[in-house]
């Protein structure tokens, strides 16, 4: 069956989003997770769109501004062209799912463990202000535009992706096993199955 959270070739011809049909990517264990861009793009943009005269009553009109545009970093097609190019083994993206959610998902359908330091996960200063208003948990809001990919090593991944202007980083690591496990500051929690 095909996935709706995996590049195509053809979505990329076709200058989408680049969230389309499945291609014979998919991530396999010993495999390092990198993330581009930053998580939460699309809920922020969303949120700052949606209740801006509320939140330039706390925070400056600036940042607010900066926030609500956010939704030019949605397409994922710069990355994904520039992946498929550099030892990429599986790509997923998160239009329809924070980063905790994409994780898990990306782990239960190839079969591995991860283990992914919650400190590495790019995020924006004005995603945490807007978030920590809203009472929002950045890693659980829909993170368009955030591409996970895959491979068995991620610096010349993430390498090529800088050179393309597109900020990227390693976050963790594709495990044999079930467990999905995250670290925070040298505590250890298990990735909980999202909801729905």
């Amino acid at each position: 069956m095909r996935q709706e959270n995996d590049i195509s070739y053809r979505e990329r011809e076709r200058g989408g989003a680049g969230l389309g049909e499945v291609c014979a990517v998919s991530a396999c264990a010993d495999q390092d997770i990198v993330a581009s861009k930053w998580i939460a793009l699309e809920g922020t943009a969303r949120l700052a769109g949606q209740h801006g005269e509320r939140l330039r009553e706390r925070f400056p009109t600036r940042m607010i501004d900066e926030a609500a545009a956010f939704d030019r970093y949605l397409s994922v097609v710069p990355e994904a062209a520039t992946a498929m190019k550099s030892g990429v083994c599986g790509i997923r993206g998160l239009s329809q799912s924070g980063i905790l959610a994409g994780l898990w998902e990306m782990a239960q359908e190839a079969g591995v463990g991860l283990e992914v330091d919650l400190r590495k996960i790019p995020v924006r200063q004005e995603t945490i202000e807007i978030c920590e208003f809203f009472g929002e948990n950045p890693y659980e809001l829909a993170s368009g535009g955030c591409l996970l990919m895959t491979a068995k090593n991620g610096n010349p991944l993430v390498a090529a992706l800088l050179r393309e202007g597109i900020p990227a980083v390693v976050i963790g690591r594709t495990t044999r096993g079930n467990e999905r496990v995250l670290y925070n500051q040298g505590r250890k929690r298990y990735l909980n199955k999202p909801k729905y």
